[in-house]
């Protein structure tokens, strides 16, 4: 009886009552040996690789005083690790399911922190949030409207070393992981430790399920990259090529820049603009880079424009600081 109740509590879904892999002796009462095995494993394999294994639960309303919050039903194990203090003390960290960072299969969890791609604009909302969202997974807690807030929570918190709130980045397959340690990688600053080389799956190559379906063309497939300094030059492309427009931009300012004049007979823009910080800490209120991509599509010749403007502001003169143009010839 007690083989089959394991066998239906541990098939449902993985962020309701996970096994806490510090609880050995509830497990010996409940889960069935071999649950018991991989999930001690799991958190030996966690402390082997220099992390730590933390309970946490998931709880709504940490925006308010504790004695409000609402603890949810069950509760996961994460692998927390930490990286070298700095000169102030100050440790980041980073953490992780505790099955996610011990499968020897891709989970979405780990092939988002390694196939990272550019973060969407800054609209004042929390920025690990929206990069979460743009992956398909969520940390939101009541909806994405909602200011209660909420996280997973450990009952033993340190202010210095273990968090008492973290928001967890989970999805579709219920891998889950740090949703700031996930946005701080797409602007290539590690915190913690570098996953990639602590998580069991370890590819040959990559699936591309994130980088495949970005809008962010590979370096070796864009044939023109132009900038500031190409404002008002001319532009020469074959049919088929692809070019990119990178300009400095913040929308968290509410600015951002729009394509007002084209011939999308000659040049087609593809996807929508990505936002990126480039080697900055991403937060609210920071600047980047915006980037637009095209691909020749017919030989003639246009003029492309940008607007450097708040979209909702009818009647706004441009002046020439704000806008970019070329004229682009293609063969």
């Amino acid at each position: 009886m007690l083989a089959i109740l394991a066998t239906l509590l541990f098939s449902t879904n993985a962020v309701q009552a996970r096994p806490n892999a510090q609880a050995t002796a509830t497990l010996v009462a409940t889960t069935e040996p071999q649950e018991m095995d991989e999930a001690a494993a799991a958190a030996a394999y966690c402390e082997a690789q220099g992390g730590t294994v933390t309970t946490r639960y998931p709880t709504y309303k940490t925006n308010a005083p504790q004695d409000r919050w609402l603890r949810l039903a069950g509760s996961r194990d994460f692998c927390t690790f930490h990286s070298e203090a700095d000169a102030t003390g100050f440790q980041s960290q980073i953490s992780i399911a505790l099955d996610t960072l011990y499968a020897d299969e891709p989970t979405l969890a780990v092939l988002a922190y390694l196939e990272p791609v550019a973060l969407p604009p800054f609209t004042g909302a929390n920025p690990s949030s929206l990069y979460c969202s743009k992956l398909g997974g969520t940390d939101l807690f009541g909806g994405a409207a909602n200011a209660a807030g909420g996280g997973w929570v450990t009952e033993a918190p340190d202010s210095a070393t273990n968090f008492q709130v973290v928001g967890m980045c989970v999805f579709a397959d219920m891998s889950a992981i740090d949703s700031w340690g996930l946005t701080y990688k797409a602007n290539g600053v590690v915190r913690g430790t570098d996953l990639s080389k602590v998580v069991r799956y370890q590819p040959t190559s990559l699936p591309n399920v994130f980088t495949g379906s970005s809008n962010k063309p590979s370096p070796s497939i864009v044939d023109q990259t132009l900038t500031e300094q190409d404002n008002g030059k001319p532009v020469s492309l074959k049919a088929g090529d692809t070019m990119t427009v990178q300009l400095a931009s913040n929308p968290s300012t509410g600015y951002s820049w729009q394509v007002i004049s084209d011939n999308a007979a000659v040049l087609e823009q593809v996807g929508e603009p990505q936002f990126d910080l480039g080697s900055k800490t991403p937060m609210p209120g920071a600047g980047g880079t915006e980037t637009f991509t095209f691909r020749a599509v017919g030989a003639g010749t246009t003029t492309l424009t940008l607007l450097y403007s708040r979209p909702w502001e009818r009647g706004t003169k441009p002046t020439p600081q704000n806008t970019w143009t070329a004229d682009v010839t293609v063969e």
